[in-house]
């Protein structure tokens, strides 16, 4: 019950009256309800780390005295610590570290080697011979071998044929090289195309023979299409500052933008 300054106090019954409650009168045995009631609340901010509205010694002493009471504050106090012990096993989520954004190096000017040098000049020169032979002039082949000069133009045609179905195993097994064999087979293919179309209309050349060449057509195609699906990304041009990839934590996952979001209420927002 409170006091006329309206602190909570406790009545103290005296000793003689707290072992003969059956002869406590109705009315102070109405106030027990209402000292259980303050000292639970005093106990449950005992239990929180609250100050308590009543003195903490007059809260023990209700306790000694009342059974329920204390079945009370032993179930609060047992939920308190499986609360506590709940929470201290839950895994702590670490913070991510701080994003660091890395730029894109420039582009390098191309340096040409003398290895490349060297090989520009071979192709040079094999296109000019290959000119040359193409006039229909004589390239190294003396009239003593002029006879067997299409047995020797056979083997030529043979070996090239061979280094072609070679080089395409490789750029199967091995995709990087498809890049150099896509550009190689291109130009051949188109050179011979040409070559294929004079011949035909003149009729040197057997449909048989003309046949021949399908599957260079084809390696060619594939070869365009191994590259391109195995070509690396662009680099970002100069300057332009990559974006970095975001860490999800464990169990989340990224979410779905479902179309343009409208408003629900109807508002033109």
């Amino acid at each position: 019950m409170r006091d006329r300054t309206g602190q909570l106090v406790f009545l103290d019954l005296g000793p003689s009256s707290r072992g003969l409650s059956g002869n406590i009168p109705s009315v102070l045995r109405d106030y027990r309800g209402v000292y259980c009631e303050v000292a639970r609340e005093a106990l449950s901010a005992r239990l929180d780390g609250e100050r308590e509205p009543v003195p903490a010694a007059r809260v023990d002493e209700h306790l000694d005295e009342c059974a329920a009471c204390r079945t009370w504050f032993d179930q609060a106090a047992s939920q308190a610590r499986d609360l506590r012990r709940l929470v201290q096993s839950r895994p702590v989520i670490a913070p991510l570290g701080p994003l660091t954004v890395k730029r894109v190096p420039p582009r390098r000017g191309l340096r040409i080697t003398w290895q490349r040098w060297a090989l520009l000049c071979v192709g040079i020169a094999q296109i000019a011979l290959a000119t040359v032979q193409g006039f229909g002039l004589s390239v190294g082949l003396t009239q003593h071998h002029a006879m067997s000069s299409g047995n020797h133009l056979l083997n030529e045609s043979t070996s090239w044929s061979i280094a072609l179905g070679a080089v395409m195993v490789g750029a199967a097994l091995w995709p990087g090289a498809a890049a150099g064999l896509a550009g190689v087979l291109t130009v051949f293919v188109g050179v011979l195309t040409v070559y294929v179309v004079v011949d035909a209309t003149s009729g040197s050349v057997t449909i048989t023979r003309m046949l021949t060449h399908v599957p260079v057509v084809i390696g060619a195609l594939l070869a365009i299409l191994v590259w391109r699906s195995s070509a690396a990304p662009r680099p970002a041009p100069d300057g332009v500052v990559a974006e970095p990839d975001i860490v999800l934590p464990q169990n989340a996952s990224r979410g779905r933008r479902r179309g343009h979001l409208w408003p629900t209420d109807g508002s033109a927002a």
